[in-house]
């Protein structure tokens, strides 16, 4: 898409399925406050009740560091640990739950089915979070998407990506990674984009991540109506970064 193009975005618009997709991980992430006082035994029953097909329910932490320097030159670091929520695994362990006083997270992590049944959960799941904390306000809301493509030995990134960093220093050099985060503003649209694309490796295994988070910020309006259409456009962002930042060998490699 050139700059000169004005950006329209078009949910009904169908793309590639992919049989073979790259794909490790989806999340739908709330960042809000709990706008009344979550405890722990009284959260955990509450939860139970209304999730029960979500069976593996450990509570979570957050720990601080303070350090403390004093004049005689001794030092103090104190650690404390605070309660900051649950994590909830399904029946299936395909869909995890973080339910914190911050915010929700829904992540599909194994055997995605679609979008609609991901997106569908993860307003299920939010209804229960507004009932119980009572946000009054969604500080960020994202969809990420992150991806895993194995390169076999001496694979150039090129054979699946349509650009990656260059490097021109003149010299015999093997490169064994990169790191590269871009990120975007929609214009005309609420949304940012960060698209970080990174090479890594693991004993004899290359393999490369795309990982893209598509967000927005500060929702005032938290019907059903409104969170499922912001969601909506942000997946089609997602797939059209996507689907355009791949290659046609990757897109027949993923079975598209």
């Amino acid at each position: 898409m050139s700059k000169s193009q004005a950006l329209t975005i078009d949910v009904n618009e169908q793309f590639p399925c992919l049989t073979r997709s790259p794909f490790i991980e989806a999340t739908i992430d709330w960042q809000t406050h709990a706008n009344k006082q979550l405890v722990p035994e009284t959260l955990k029953t509450q939860l139970n009740q209304r999730l029960s097909d979500y069976p593996s329910i450990q509570p979570s932490y957050n720990l601080k560091v303070q350090a403390s320097g004093y004049s005689d030159g001794t030092s103090e670091v104190e650690h404390k640990t605070q309660w900051n929520g649950f994590r909830l695994q399904n029946h299936d362990n395909n869909f995890v739950i973080q339910f914190t006083q911050t915010g929700l997270v829904v992540s599909n992590i194994e055997m995605y089915e679609s979008w609609q049944t991901f997106s569908q959960e993860a307003l299920r799941l939010w209804a229960i979070f507004q009932e119980l904390a009572e946000p009054t306000i969604i500080n960020r809301l994202g969809v990420r998407y992150i991806n895993k493509i194995s390169l076999q030995a001496g694979e150039n990134p090129l054979t699946y990506l349509k650009k990656v960093p260059e490097h021109n220093f003149n010299l015999p050099l093997t490169r064994e990674s990169f790191f590269v985060r871009d990120t975007y503003k929609v214009p005309n649209y609420p949304y940012g984009i960060n698209w970080v694309c990174t090479e890594q490796s693991q004993v004899t295994q290359r393999f490369l991540i795309v990982d893209i988070d598509v967000f927005i910020s500060e929702i005032l309006e938290l019907e059903e109506s409104t969170l499922t259409n912001y969601l909506n456009e942000m997946r089609w962002l997602k797939n059209k970064i996507f689907f355009n930042s791949i290659t046609d060998f990757a897109l027949k490699n993923f079975g598209g």
